[in-house]
């Protein structure tokens, strides 16, 4: 018999204060190495004088930014040397790099405090007795702690800030379709000139002598700050056209709303002109990078017509009578033949600048999918309500990007977030599926502006936005997953350019990724095709997010690409492309909004799908666990019905709520009777935990700022003993894991995680569990006002799928005055789901 998925309608009842605790004591990192620890003090304090030398000198004034290097196992934040050396009220920490890398404010009066505070470090290890443990300890003050931690210091410089040469830069912005302007990124905000004086005499000389700057580049170019989508990161728009006026300067009141579309003068390609910019932007110390703007393209090969099975689409027709679910669609516009179940469209482009059949594939698989393709491709019912957004002009067309959006994709994004909130409030759409990349690869040590900008976009309108990871070019395709674990690892160790595009590392929206379809003869079933592009995208987290069946990238003689939707006029074609695997998952992600009362969170409808989504088979052998989470994320999802019922071995609760200042969340339960032997409890336990935690790209791959964690224990003599591993743990590793690795496995910092673990032969001592959430900050960073909201997803089952797990689960719970209900009418009873 189904059971169906029980919420947890009074998680506030399980709070409780916060426990104090990790971190530990100060580490001496040179313990017992003095010799080395004195040749390490000497070089840092070396490399300090170095930079403060060069501050002193330099033309732009005495301020100037450092990177702080640290050793891998010094990651943790409870070695960050922020208490001695570099305090935030002299050497304040303005941002991050990658992982462990601190990005300081420095002047040379400040980093002589610094030296000063190396010089204190003592030489020699210094021992402390230690009763907890019995024995002696390595005791170390903060200033050798803190000086240890450190690996080096450099002087943030030219090539921290670019990554491209003037030839590179003249040849791409050369194509209308960028907006042809630099990106600029700064450390600090440009103030209105009449607060200049409130600033002190080593800023204010920063400050004018970068807008100063720009005008010995010369005439003709426009310089306007740009949205702050990235959370206390300054962005500028650098332009250099061909007007006879002198530099345009727009620092201030930037909004998207009062930006005009204006006409603008043709771009100016001298690469001497951009050779002087450049060196002025490279020098100058308020600069933090300089990037290219990226293209829009999508992620799909142009369709062919199919030569044989199936032959003809059968749409089927909307009932008025009968609610469907609701999809936006992203893309050029959709064509006649999906009319009937087009709810609305937001239209801006002119007919002759449209490209209709990416978004007709698209929507012919939202609203035809199981016909053409049958339920393992298409596993939800046929029919979906879809709000055609057209904002996207067809990109084999010269000048039809830049004609609608002249500041290129700054532009294209207000255009999406205005149509989003349109179909959100006229509509209700909370799932949107955008198979649009930008041309540039996510990077580990930054997070994108257009992946900040879409979070924006999915957190004001309450929505999810799935977005296609993207395809490699052609000539970069890799072979055909192979059936041999050994050949596939060496072909993925071989393979170039297939990372992630931005925007698929967005934090808030879910990237999907594509695998082989079915019965097609030229590839292996659901393993990764040969396009997908692969993450980790930032270095914290996994992405792609999940995976789905997205045709293959080798045709068949008869079968073609082996996914199947309509052209235009209703013909059938074949494609493939990660534009074709995201709407088969935004269709599930719809289908469960559809199927649950209310308005259930961002949260939970990300958790559903990632905890029910399962490892395809040829990606299960554990020599490819590393290199899996990279293709297919957490995997593929089942359809709404599978994820909403589970069978009578089976229960899965569901703990919608937000973690406070202060706050922990413990769950307290006993095992399912039926799974006790003994005092020792069998089964299957998986546990999801999706958050919303604030992010703050200033710190790079350390955007995330406040850490959600859940863990499942056990209780023991002593104690508690977390029972679960996360998904991806590796087959080996020390008992006691580092940051670092705590980032890679655990997904520390990520705001979703899964763990997992079966107990064939029981654990012990006791039957007494308990689901734990809490919580922990960066250094610096403080829980928002309103608290986290996260959504926890516990599967408790009988792999045999013999033991009554629901029932006895449910009177355990209603004994221990926990109410729960069926999540799909739960907003009856609780207003978060």
């Amino acid at each position: 018999m189904a059971s169906p998925i029980q919420i947890v309608l009074n998680p506030e009842n399980f709070d409780e204060a916060r426990e104090a605790g990790g971190g530990g004591g100060r580490k001496d990192f040179y313990a017992h190495r003095d010799r080395e620890f004195v040749a390490h003090k000497a070089a840092l304090m070396g490399q300090l004088d170095s930079i403060s030398a060069i501050l002193a000198a330099q033309s732009q004034g005495p301020i100037g930014y450092l990177k702080v290097v640290l050793k891998r196992e010094a990651w943790a934040k409870s070695h960050r040397p922020v208490s001695k050396l570099f305090r935030s009220d002299r050497t304040p920490v303005v941002g991050g790099g990658d992982l462990g890398e601190m990005l300081v404010e420095g002047r040379p009066a400040t980093l002589a405090l610094v030296i000063a505070e190396i010089q204190k470090s003592e030489t020699a290890t210094v021992m402390r007795f230690d009763e907890t443990r019995g024995r002696e300890l390595p005791h170390p003050s903060a200033q050798r702690s803190e000086t240890g931690a450190i690996d080096r210091i450099e002087l943030y410089g030219p090539s921290d800030k670019r990554r491209f040469s003037v030839e590179e830069a003249v040849t791409w912005l050369s194509d209308p379709m960028t907006g042809s302007s630099y990106e600029v990124e700064l450390f600090d905000v440009v103030p209105p000139r009449d607060e200049w004086d409130r600033l002190d005499a080593p800023h204010r000389e920063l400050i004018s002598s970068f807008v100063e700057g720009f005008g010995e580049v010369g005439k003709g170019m426009s310089v306007e700050r740009l949205p702050n989508w990235k959370r206390g990161l300054p962005r500028l728009s650098v332009r250099l056209d061909q007007s006879p006026n002198g530099a345009v300067m727009r620092l201030t009141n930037a909004s998207s709303a009062a930006r005009e579309r204006r006409a603008l003068a043709p771009f100016d390609g001298d690469p001497q002109r951009h050779s002087h910019l450049l060196k002025f932007l490279d020098r100058h110390p308020l600069v933090r990078s300089v990037e290219l703007p990226g293209v829009v393209v999508r992620s799909a090969r142009t369709p062919a017509l199919v030569r044989t099975r199936p032959s003809v689409a059968t749409i089927p027709n909307r009932s008025a009578q009968s609610s469907h679910p609701r999809i936006g669609i992203v893309d050029g516009g959709i064509g006649e033949a999906l009319s009937g179940w087009i709810i609305d469209r937001w239209d801006i482009l002119a007919d002759e600048d449209m490209d209709l059949n990416h978004g007709t594939f698209i929507g012919g698989l939202a609203v035809a999918g199981g016909n053409l393709n049958g339920p393992e491709t298409c596993p939800e019912p046929d029919g979906a309500e879809l709000v055609d957004l057209a904002i996207f002009p067809d990109q084999r067309k010269p000048g039809a990007f830049p004609s609608y959006y002249s500041g290129g994709l700054p532009d294209f994004f207000d255009e999406l977030g205005t149509a989003v909130a349109d179909a959100r409030a006229r509509h209700g759409v909370r799932v949107f599926n955008m198979s649009l990349n930008i041309l540039q690869p996510a990077v580990p040590d930054r997070y994108s502006t257009h992946a900040a900008r879409l979070d924006q976009i999915a957190e004001e309108n309450n929505a999810v936005v799935f977005v296609s990871a993207g395809n490699t070019d052609p000539q970069d395709f890799r072979p055909e997953w192979p059936a041999d674990t050994a050949t596939a690892l060496s072909n993925l160790a071989v393979a170039r350019n297939d990372g992630l595009l931005t925007p698929a590392e967005s934090a808030r929206n879910v990237a999907v990724g594509a695998v082989n379809p079915p019965g097609h003869g030229s590839c292996l079933p659901f393993a990764p095709t040969r396009f997908s592009r692969r993450g980790p995208g930032l270095r914290s987290g996994v992405k792609p997010d999940l995976a789905h069946v997205g045709g293959s990238g080798s045709q068949h003689a008869s079968l073609g690409h082996g996914l199947f939707s309509v052209l235009p006029d209703g013909t059938v074609v074949d494609g493939c492309g990660t534009s074709y695997a995201s709407p088969l998952v935004a269709k599930t992600a719809a289908k469960l909004v559809h199927e649950i009362e209310g308005e259930v969170s961002r949260e939970t409808l990300i958790g559903l799908l990632v905890h029910n989504a399962e490892t395809p088979e040829p990606l299960r052998p554990k020599e490819l666990g590393p290199v899996a989470r990279h293709l297919v994320g957490f995997g593929l999802p089942p359809s709404a019905d599978r994820i909403l019922e589970t069978g009578d071995h089976s229960i899965t609760l569901v703990f919608a709520s937000r973690i406070q200042q202060g706050q922990q969340i413990n769950f307290r339960f006993s095992w399912p009777p039926s799974l006790v032997t003994g005092g020792k409890c069998r089964g299957y336990a998986k546990l999801t935990l999706v958050s919303t935690p604030p992010l703050d790209a200033r710190f790079g791959s350390e955007f995330v700022r406040v850490n959600i964690n859940a863990a499942l224990q056990q209780a023991q003599d002593t104690g508690w003993k977390g029972r679960l591993d996360p998904l991806y743990l590796p087959s080996s590793r020390g008992a006691h894991a580092v940051e670092a690795e705590l980032i890679e496995h655990d997904l520390k910092w990520s705001p979703v995680k899964v763990f997992e673990k079966t107990f064939p032969r029981g654990v012990g001592p006791t039957s007494d569990w308990r689901l734990m959430v809490e919580y922990l900050t960066r250094t610096g960073e403080h829980m928002p006002n309103g608290g986290v909201p996260f959504t926890a997803i516990l599967t408790i089952s009988d792999p045999e799928g013999d033991a009554p797990v629901f029932n006895d689960m449910r009177q355990n719970l209603q004994a221990l005055g926990a109410r729960i209900a069926d999540i799909r009418t739960a907003v009856r009873i609780t207003p978060r789901v």
